[in-house]
C-alpha cells in the first residue's frame, strides 16, 4: 500500500477532530507539486541524471567543503524570512565571458538553455572568484552572450591564477509553491499543537488544585482518598507511560509504546478500583486524569504520522528532482515547533510537577543510602536528600561525594539543612 493511502487511512481511522485533519500535511497535493517541479527542470534540460552528475562534482570539488567565497557548480538554498515565507534558490556557475555553464559534463542542449537564461533580462547574476583552475575543459563556444557590467568589469584572472566566474539563478515557480505550501501547513500544525498543549496543561492544573484541596482537608474520608490516590499514582509511575528509566529502552517512548504502557496501567487500575474507596469528587477527577492521558497519546500519534509524512515527501522530492532539498531545508523545517518539541517529555514533567508531587510516594521518604524512612532528612546543595545519620557517618569518614550525583557537597552539610 502506498504511503499516501496509508496516511489518509490513519487520519480517518484514529478519529481525529476535523480541525486536526485539516491541519495535517497535504501529502497528495505536495506530490502533484513535485511533478510540476520535475517538468520545469526538464524544460531547462536539468533532468535528474544531469543534476546528480553536477552534485557528484560538487562533492569531489572545493565547493562542497570550501569557503563561502569559492564558486559552486550548483548550489541550492533557501532565502527569506523563515517565520513568514522563504524562497528556494537554485544557482549554477557560468563563464561571464559567454554565459556558458562552468561544467564540461552538461549536455549541449542544457548548456544552450542556460546560456539563453543568462542572456535574459530576468537573469540574476552574482560575481565570485575561483581559487582553483577551471572547472571544465570543454566550452560550447556558440552564441556568445552579452553579460551584466558587474561581470564584464571584473573579467580578469585573479592574482593567484584563478578564474572569474558568475552564477545564474534558475527560476523554479513550482519549487517555491511546494515549500510555501509546506511552510503554511507546518505553521498550522504549530498553532494546533500550541492550543492543544495549553488545554492539557489547564486540565492538569485543575486536577492539581483539586488534589491539593483534598490533601489539606482534615477529615478521615479525605485521608482515605489521599491514600487511594497514592496507590493510583504508584501504579502510574511504575507503568512509565511516557518515559522509561530502564537501561535497555531508557528515554522518551514513541506513541505506540506509550499507548501499550497506558493500557497496562488501565488494567492494573481496574483491579485496584475494586478495593479503592473514592468519593464522587475523586471519581470525577480520576476520569479527568485518564482523559488527559488519552488526549495526549492521541496528539503524540498525530504528531508522529505528520513527521513521517514530512520525511517521506522530502525524500520523494529529492529522488524525483535531484535538488538535494533536504540538506538545504532540514534545519528550517525540522526545527519547526510541531516537529521538534518532545510532547512526551513535556507532558511527563508537567504531570510530575502539577500532580504526582502533590501526593508523594513512600519511596520519596526513603534515604537512598540506608533505604529506611529518612530520620531528619537533609537536603544537600545538589538537591538530593539523605537522612542525617547517614550523612554524619559519611562526614566522619571524610566522604565528600554525593552518592547519587558525585558532587562535592557532603562535608558542607549542616543541621540547618534539615527538612521540616
Amino acid at each position: 500500500m502506498k504511503f499516501a493511502q496509508q496516511f489518509q487511512e490513519a487520519l480517518e481511522r484514529d478519529d481525529y477532530p476535523q480541525e486536526w485533519i485539516d491541519s495535517a500535511i497535504s501529502y497528495k497535493k505536495l506530490k502533484k507539486c513535485i511533478k510540476r517541479v520535475q517538468q520545469e527542470l526538464l524544460i531547462l534540460g536539468l533532468d535528474t541524471d544531469t543534476l546528480n552528475t553536477l552534485w557528484q562534482h560538487v562533492g569531489t570539488g572545493s565547493a562542497q567543503g570550501g569557503g563561502d567565497d569559492e564558486p559552486r557548480l550548483v548550489h541550492y538554498s533557501l532565502e527569506g524570512n523563515e517565520k513568514i515565507s522563504f524562497t528556494p534558490k537554485l544557482t549554477i556557475a557560468i563563464d561571464p565571458k559567454d554565459g556558458s555553464p562552468m561544467d564540461a559534463w552538461l549536455s549541449p542542449e542544457t548548456k544552450r538553455v542556460l546560456r539563453r537564461l543568462a542572456q535574459s533580462s530576468k537573469a540574476s547574476m552574482t560575481q565570485s572568484e575561483s581559487r582553483t583552475g577551471g572547472m571544465g575543459d570543454e566550452r560550447d563556444d556558440q552564441d556568445s552572450a552579452a553579460q551584466d557590467s558587474s561581470a564584464t568589469d571584473s573579467d580578469h584572472a585573479s592574482n593567484d591564477g584563478g578564474q572569474q566566474v558568475a552564477t545564474i539563478e534558475v527560476p523554479l515557480t513550482s519549487d517555491s509553491e511546494f515549500f510555501q505550501i509546506l511552510r503554511r501547513e507546518l505553521t498550522d500544525l504549530d498553532q494546533l499543537e500550541d492550543g492543544e498543549r495549553k488545554d492539557l496543561q489547564s486540565e492538569i492544573a485543575t486536577l492539581g488544585n483539586g488534589l491539593r484541596e483534598l490533601k489539606s482537608s482534615k477529615s478521615k474520608r479525605s485521608k482515605e482518598e489521599v491514600e487511594a490516590w497514592r496507590k493510583i499514582f504508584e501504579l502510574y509511575i511504575d507503568a512509565e507511560v511516557f518515559l522509561s528509566s530502564h537501561e535497555k529502552d531508557a528515554g522518551v517512548r514513541d506513541a505506540g509504546r506509550a499507548t501499550r504502557q497506558f493500557h497496562s496501567f488501565t488494567k492494573s487500575l481496574a483491579t485496584l478500583k475494586e478495593v479503592l474507596r473514592l468519593g464522587k469528587g475523586s471519581s470525577s477527577a480520576l476520569e479527568r486524569f485518564m482523559h488527559v492521558n488519552v488526549n495526549l497519546l492521541r496528539l503524540m500519534k498525530f504528531q508522529e504520522i505528520n513527521r513521517t509524512a514530512l520525511t517521506k515527501i522530502m525524500k520523494k522530492f529529492d529522488k524525483r528532482t535531484a535538488l538535494h532539498a533536504r540538506l538545504a531545508v532540514s534545519k528550517s523545517l525540522n526545527n519547526a515547533p510541531f516537529m521538534a518539541q518532545d510532547l512526551a517529555r513535556v507532558a511527563s514533567f508537567t504531570m510530575s510537577e502539577e500532580l504526582l508531587n502533590i501526593i508523594p510516594q513512600l519511596n520519596d521518604y526513603l534515604c537512598p543510602i540506608c533505604f529506611n524512612l529518612s530520620y531528619k532528612p537533609v537536603r544537600l546543595r545538589c538537591n538530593h536528600i539523605f537522612c542525617i545519620r547517614c550523612l554524619i557517618v559519611m562526614q566522619r569518614e571524610e566522604q565528600d561525594h554525593c552518592p547519587l550525583c558525585r558532587e562535592n557537597v557532603v562535608l558542607e552539610a549542616t543541621s540547618s539543612k534539615v527538612q521540616v
